[in-house]
This record gives C-alpha cells, sequence and structure tokens, in this order.
C-alpha cells in the first residue's frame, strides 16, 4: 500500500480507539441518566397524586356546601311543617323533608368516600416522598462514583482526538471527507479489508459486506496508493499486511 491507504488504515485504528471510548463515556452518563429518570418519573407521580388530592379536595369543598344549602333549606321545610294548614299539605311537606334527608344522606356518603380518597391518596404522596429522598441520595451518589471516571474517559477522548488529528495529516482534504462520511455512515468502520474466501481460486470479498472483489481491484490496490470503495458498500477497501496475492 502507498502512504495515503497506509494512513487511512492508522487512522481507522484511532477511529476505532477515539469510538470505543466515546461508547465508554456514553455508558458513564447513561448510568446517571438512568437514575435521573427514574427520580424524575417519582417527581411526576408525587405531582400527579398532589393534584389528584387538589381535586378531590375541591370535590369534598363543591359537596359540602351543597350540603349547606340542603340543610338551609331542610330548616325551612321543618318550619313550614309546623304552619301546614292540612294533612294534605302537612303529608307533601313531610315527603320533601324525607326526600331532602334521603338526597343528604347520599352526599354525606359520598363527602366520606371522598375523604377517604384524600386520606389514601396523601398516605401514597408521603410513601412517595420517601422514595424520592432515597432516589434522590442514589443520584448524588452515582454522580459522585461517575464524575472521576467521567472526567478521566474526557481527558482520554482529548488525547485521542489529538491522535486522529495527527494521524489524518498528509490525507488528502476529499479522501479524508470520504472517510469522516463513512464512518458517520458505517458507527466508525470507515475501512474494510480485503478477504480471500477461496485461496484457490482466489476469490476475494470485502470484509465489511462479504460480497466479491474483482481480481482487477486487488491487482489495483496491489499496484497503486489510489482509495477503493467497495461497489456495495462503499467502505474504503485495503489490503491488509499478511495479505498474499
Amino acid at each position: 500500500m502507498g502512504p495515503v491507504l497506509e494512513s487511512l488504515v492508522k487512522l481507522q485504528e484511532v477511529e476505532n480507539q477515539l469510538k470505543g471510548t466515546k461508547a465508554r463515556l456514553a455508558r458513564a452518563k447513561r448510568a446517571v441518566t438512568l437514575q435521573e429518570n427514574q427520580l424524575r418519573s417519582l417527581v411526576n407521580s408525587l405531582e400527579e397524586k398532589q393534584h389528584e388530592i387538589k381535586l378531590l379536595k375541591a370535590e369534598i369543598d363543591s359537596q359540602s356546601l351543597d350540603l349547606k344549602s340542603r340543610d338551609s333549606s331542610l330548616e325551612k321545610y321543618r318550619e313550614a311543617l309546623n304552619l301546614a294548614k292540612n294533612n294534605k299539605e302537612y303529608a307533601a311537606i313531610l315527603t320533601e323533608i324525607n326526600l331532602n334527608k334521603a338526597d343528604n344522606s347520599k352526599i354525606e356518603n359520598k363527602i366520606l368516600e371522598l375523604m377517604k380518597s384524600v386520606e389514601e391518596q396523601e398516605a401514597l404522596c408521603g410513601e412517595l416522598e420517601k422514595e424520592i429522598q432515597a432516589q434522590q441520595a442514589k443520584v448524588d451518589e452515582v454522580k459522585n462514583d461517575s464524575k472521576d471516571k467521567i472526567t478521566e474517559i474526557e481527558e482520554k477522548i482529548s488525547e485521542i482526538q489529538q491522535q486522529w488529528e495527527a494521524a489524518s495529516k498528509g490525507i488528502p482534504a476529499e479522501v479524508l471527507s470520504l472517510f469522516q462520511k463513512l464512518s458517520d455512515t458505517y458507527d466508525g468502520e470507515a475501512i474494510a479489508s480485503v478477504e480471500m474466501s477461496n485461496p484457490r481460486r482466489k476469490v476475494y470479498t470485502c470484509s465489511g459486506c462479504y460480497m466479491t472483489l474483482t481480481n482487477e481491484a486487488v491487482n489495483k490496490l496491489l499496484t497503486t496508493d489510489d482509495v477503493f470503495q467497495c461497489p456495495s458498500c462503499s467502505r474504503i477497501v485495503v489490503l491488509e499486511e499478511s495479505f498474499e496475492h
């Protein structure tokens, strides 16, 4: 291989290191994010419960106000009962009183049910608050444990990035641009090597996609420093040092 292809091979080695180290950084940060997401989920659940309690209390206030209004009407019916002029009028008023009492009893039961629900939701809120405190402590612990690790990995990435810049020097701009484009496409694997799938017949394949490469393409790689892309996957194809024609 010529100097350009050799430089690309070295650059691919550094690219692999960079990709692996960035993956380590992502995992380290993901550990913190995972705990933070769990904390956020608990906080959201608490806020939902608190909102439910607010709605329940508003309903209790509404029902209590209705009950108070009905009690006032019931008192008026009782006064009217004492002023009834005949049995028919007395019976009609008494019926209204009984109906109102029955309705009031339903409202009172409804209020009791609502109050019970409030108590249950408040108990759940108490449990969630304890879980949030425990989860917050866990978040802080993971952050502290990950802090030095993340700093170390970020420093390593900076170091490898400098190696990448050094390895990329001497590579023509258009070739380097192609390398970066392919690296983005194939998760860092911009280069593939020639593999001999059938030594007897000298059948060559691309290690990236396992599609067949022509003898002409292999001869070109043996004799020139030109960049050759696999016709199938478009990766830059190179010959390994151990390759035997």
